[in-house]
């Protein structure tokens, strides 16, 4: 996403695998910005959510980057909960 706000310092979120897996899923979260990952998460399941403050103070563009953490693709139902921009 472009941010198209000038002064946003950071972003924030909750980082975890929905609910309705019943337990199954894991993945890790990347944020990059402007081409450099910022924020790479450790594996996270549904029983496990992290939190995310990152710096992205002078950044343009922000991608929201979820990967497979090496048990197979089914189940990693990735949510970004409460994410916020703050400028």
């Amino acid at each position: 996403m472009a941010l198209g706000v000038t002064g946003c310092t950071r972003f924030t979120a909750t980082l975890g695998v929905d609910a309705e897996t019943a337990g199954r899923g894991s993945v890790v979260f990347s944020l990059v910005a402007d081409g450099v990952t910022v924020y790479t998460s450790p594996t996270v399941t549904s029983t496990s959510p992290v939190q995310v403050d990152a710096t992205i103070g002078g950044r343009t563009t922000l991608h929201l980057v979820v990967a497979d953490a090496g048990d197979g693709k089914d189940y990693d139902h990735a949510d970004w909960a409460d994410a916020r921009l703050l400028c």
